[in-house]
């Protein structure tokens, strides 16, 4: 059976004409399916989208096309008995001919009363508004979280003023003034590293091709230091705002470096607390998320290492330092979480509002060396490494 097999045309309109209609579809993929689900005709249209030659899908199944390991298709039987009837429509991830994936929403339509003579398939990637309903549902939470801060954080330093100016006036005393300044100092702080998180976490509305090798090397001009190293295990280019991708991995570098190579690799319990301190700031002003804080420019310790490489579904920031406990794990990435008394505690929180923005997911574990190990997942990868 060829590519141009099972064609009804109609009457006034030559083959030519319906090839036409269907290659002036670009943006969605129209294809024909058998009563038995497998493909009978595979236009330029078809074979743009996904790669494949016509020799290569006309005769094949529809569920070649699904990518397994992005989640389970529906089983084929299933799906066209109840296509039989009525145009059904159906969401998931599909692997084009070069291995990347998108995602799809395919409508499936039977060609007669009872599917017996076929099955119309328009396929349309539609990767982007999936990407931006995750990033959507990312920023709802992002916003929930902002404003338990607004109402915590700046409720609490309200009432020291409130309490000192009382104070003030009924004493005249100058140091309820002092103690004024330097909360009405901490608010602003508060509110200029707020503004910070925010902005970073704003949903990423014109991504582009993103070639992680290069945002890493940008990163580490600014953000590796000293005798510190950095592999990179090539990652494929992702959907992205470069700019802030360039940040993420700055601070992730930051928060091996600035406190990885600053102490022997295994200290004591009783010597660390949680990784999340952010009492070192940046030139620009930003306050930047660590690691368990260690004493500076302890002699002997090793350079830190950090690894940066490919996951399944995303990319992995790993180094050898001394890890993050496993109760801390949960409260890192929390907004204002320090152990420093003057640090408040948005470095990694910068980290996950980006991650969020575009959509994606960030966990920490283990790394293989024992170390801290941060894994952005839910990326959608546009190409090979």
């Amino acid at each position: 059976m060829d590519a141009t097999s099972d064609v009804s045309t109609g009457t006034g309109h030559d083959e030519g004409a319906y090839r036409r209609l269907l290659e002036g579809t670009a943006a969605h993929a129209t294809f024909m399916l058998d009563a038995d689900g497998d493909v009978s005709m595979w236009p330029a249209v078809a074979r743009s989208l996904y790669g494949h030659d016509p020799d290569a899908m006309v005769g094949r199944g529809l569920e070649r096309l699904f990518a397994d390991d992005r989640g389970t298709p529906p089983p084929l039987d299933d799906l066209l008995a109840e296509a039989a009837t009525a145009p059904i429509e159906i969401e998931g991830w599909h692997v084009r001919d070069d291995g990347s994936v998108f995602w799809a929403t395919c409508t499936v339509s039977p060609l007669g009363t009872d599917g017996t003579d076929g099955y119309a398939v328009v396929s349309h990637d539609t990767t982007a508004s999936k990407q931006r309903e995750r990033m959507l549902e990312r920023q709802n939470d992002r916003l929930k979280e902002f404003t338990d801060i607004l109402s915590h954080d700046l409720r609490t330093p309200l009432s020291v003023v409130d309490g000192r100016l009382e104070l003030f006036r009924e004493t005249g005393d100058p140091e309820h003034l002092a103690a004024i300044e330097a909360t009405t100092d901490r608010m602003e702080d508060l509110v200029d590293d707020l503004l910070r998180v925010a902005r970073q976490g704003d949903v990423v509305e014109r991504p582009e091709t993103t070639d992680i090798g290069r945002v890493l090397d940008i990163a580490k001009e600014g953000a590796l230091s000293g005798d510190a190293t950095c592999t990179y295990d090539p990652v494929p280019a992702v959907m992205a705002d470069p700019d802030r991708l360039v940040q993420l991995f700055e601070n992730l570098l930051r928060n091996s470096v600035e406190h990885g190579s600053t102490s022997s690799r295994r200290e004591s319990a009783d010597d660390t607390v949680e990784h999340g301190s952010t009492g070192n700031r940046t030139e620009s002003g930003d306050s930047e998320g660590s690691e368990i804080p260690r004493e500076a420019g302890k002699a002997g310790a090793p350079p830190v290492h950090v690894a940066v490489g490919p996951l399944e579904n995303g990319f992995y920031v790993e180094d050898d330092g001394s890890g993050i406990p496993t109760a801390d794990r949960d409260r890192v990435f929390e907004h204002g979480y320090t152990t420093h008394e003057d640090g408040t505690g948005y470095g990694l929180s910068v980290v996950r509002s980006i991650v969020g923005a575009h959509g994606w997911d960030i966990t920490v574990t283990d790394a293989a060396g024992g170390g801290a190990r941060f894994e952005i997942t839910a990326v959608d990868f546009t190409g090979e490494p």
